[in-house]
């Protein structure tokens, strides 16, 4: 990693990614699949017909597949879908699709008693890596046999939501939505805005887009803002160039941002810069620190909590990164919907 990253601090240790153990098999027998055909840069339709659907009908599943059509469609289908007697409400696709049909899911009025499952065929697959144990860079076969293997084997636990309340992209109306895995703001949302328009670089897109939006943080403009942690009084904070809140450990596809989160420990992860950074050389070491197994939690400029509630207000409104997609703007009320629905999960997934 080089010198300029100081002394080397001991990555944190690797922790499941559940608290708590898996429920007994249910046989599935029935599922709804919603999915999104051009995940992974189009595989997601090639995958859907030639591994997930043979691997269901094979097991005995009766299969319904409803292709989403435009952004948006998967979150009304999470809804709106009849879930009268079906056994499993299948979600394939990326971090975004995903998050999309629990939104719809959780706005349901009455919540139906179905699990969901979740199958990666987009290009990073963040969630699915930590509630698999398993290889998901790049919609990969393997991630994609064992996520449908731990739906047919019938296992569920109780997972987290992170409940958004946030103002619309266009500024005109406040809007809730639910996210699976991280809520952003600062450089990673920044990040993430560049990373979206190299999708020809595949997964490495945040990598190389961390380093070269690192070359301009000199000229980068402040972000004051106050942020208030589980009612507690106000921080105000000169310049936020971190803020993460968090429920799975990662963003991206080597970024362990959030090194302790647990997908059901009724907690939220956060993470932030607690002190102005305008060198090259510190965003550098910290990117390596992260990568690096989330050795950054011992780094002074950042501070990271385990809590429940956050409100994160900028002085002037910022882009949120929501899942992978930029889908608001401050400020920010983020709070923790413990044991939200349902996951179909591996009995005893190998931590990340």
């Amino acid at each position: 990693m080089g010198s300029c990253c100081g002394p080397r601090e001991p990555a944190p240790s690797l922790i499941s990614p559940f608290v708590t153990a898996a429920a007994a098999p249910v046989p599935v027998k029935k599922a709804i699949l919603i999915c999104n055909p051009v995940g992974g840069n189009g595989k997601g339709k090639r995958l859907a017909n030639e591994i997930v659907l043979p691997m269901l009908e094979f097991a005995g599943v009766e299969v319904t597949v409803l292709w989403t059509e435009y952004s948006g469609h998967a979150e009304e289908i999470g809804r709106t879908a009849e879930l009268a007697g079906v056994d499993a409400l299948v979600a394939m696709g990326g971090d975004g699709t995903l998050s999309e049909v629990v939104t719809g899911y959780l706005q349901r009025a009455k919540q139906p008693a179905c699990p969901l499952g979740f199958v990666p065929s987009g290009t990073g697959n963040t969630v699915l890596h930590e509630v698999l144990g398993e290889p998901t860079v790049g919609a990969c076969e393997t991630g994609v046999r064992a996520a449908v293997a731990a739906i047919i084997g019938g296992r569920t636990r109780r997972v987290d939501a992170q409940r958004l309340e946030m103002t619309s992209v266009d500024g005109t109306s406040q809007k809730t939505r639910y996210s699976i895995n991280t809520v952003a703001a600062g450089f990673a949302a920044e990040v993430n805005e560049i990373a979206e328009g190299r999708r020809f670089l595949g997964p490495m897109r945040y990598s190389i887009s961390v380093k070269t939006e690192a070359l301009k943080v000199p000229w980068r403009a402040p972000c004051p803002a106050m942020l208030t942690v589980d009612g507690a009084p106000p921080i105000r904070m000169e310049d936020v160039f971190i803020f993460a809140c968090h429920l799975n450990k990662y963003t991206g596809t080597e970024h362990r941002l959030c090194p302790q989160a647990q997908l059901d420990d009724g907690l939220l992860d956060l993470v932030y810069t607690n002190t102005p950074l305008r060198s090259i050389l510190t965003v550098a070491t910290l990117d390596e620190l992260v990568k690096g197994g989330g050795r950054h939690v011992s780094h002074p400029a950042v501070s990271y909590q385990q809590v429940r509630t956050v409100h994160f207000a900028p002085d002037v409104p910022s882009p949120l990164m929501v899942d992978g997609d930029h889908l608001g703007m401050t400020p920010l009320t983020v709070s923790v919907a413990p044991a939200a629905y349902a996951l179909f999960t591996p009995e005893d997934p190998l931590p990340t």
